[in-house]
This record gives C-alpha cells, structure tokens and sequence, in this order.
C-alpha cells in the first residue's frame, strides 16, 4: 500500500529543485540521492519521515498527461489501516505544493490503469478564502 502523487514542476525546475523544496515546503528530510535502474535516468530520491519512507522521482506516467514527478509515501512496517491514512496524507500534500504553485493528481488507484484521480491546482483568482485557494477536480 501507498498513496501517490504526480507533479507538475514549475518552469525550468529540475528533479533536484523539487526535491529541495518539498523537503523546505514539508519540513521532511534529509533526501537521500539513491541509484536504480527501476526509476528514470537510474535515480530517485528517499527519505524517511514519521514512519514513512517518501520516494521522489523522475515520472514514468500517461495516463494524466505530462506530470513530471511522483511522490510515493509508504509506511515503514504496514498495516491494514495504512490505505486510508495514506489517502489522507496524499490529499494534504497535493493542497501543499498546489498552493506553493504546482499542479498535482493523486490517482485514485494507481496499480490500475483508467480508475480515475483528483486534480489540484492553484485558484489563479486572488483574495479567495483558505478552502478556495486550491481547486480539485475529479478526472
């Protein structure tokens, strides 16, 4: 079990960039630059926080258009309650990086193609209250 995410990197930013400012964003690290040739250009990088183990990489994903990175947070010893809290988790990481700019989708279901997924994105309206400075969209 997992819950995952796919961003969207702003302008220019590089694999690198992202992975330092999540870790500012969200207070979690250090990350650690790991080689595997599971993972695009053989590298990806972990962090354990909270009982979690958080993987950032480069994405490998069609099916919801041009995402640039995946996030994927496990926890370290499973449990059969862990998909629930995962869900949760990844809901509040994506309404983080939306408000610090990025587009996310957290797949509904991400070992099966086609079962759907929630958008987030920045409202572009200004002076909105807190509950509509992001915008979800199921898709």
């Amino acid at each position: 079990m997992s819950g995952n995410l796919l961003i969207k990197k702003t302008g220019s930013q590089t694999l690198d960039a992202f992975v330092a400012e999540f870790s500012d964003r969200l207070g979690c690290g250090p990350f650690e630059e790991r080689q595997s040739s599971n993972y695009i250009d053989d590298r990806y990088f972990r962090c354990f926080a909270l009982g979690l183990e958080i993987t950032i990489a480069t994405a490998d994903n069609d099916e919801f258009g041009n995402y640039d990175y995946d996030v994927f947070f496990e926890p370290e010893v499973a449990s059969s309650s862990d998909q629930d809290f995962l869900v949760g988790l990844a809901d509040c990481v994506a309404r983080k990086l939306a408000l610090c700019g990025h587009d996310a989708v957290r797949p509904l279901d991400y070992s099966r193609a086609n079962r759907g997924a929630v958008l987030y994105r920045p409202n572009p309206l200004k002076g909105v209250g807190p509950r509509e400075r992001v915008i979800t969209e199921d898709v």
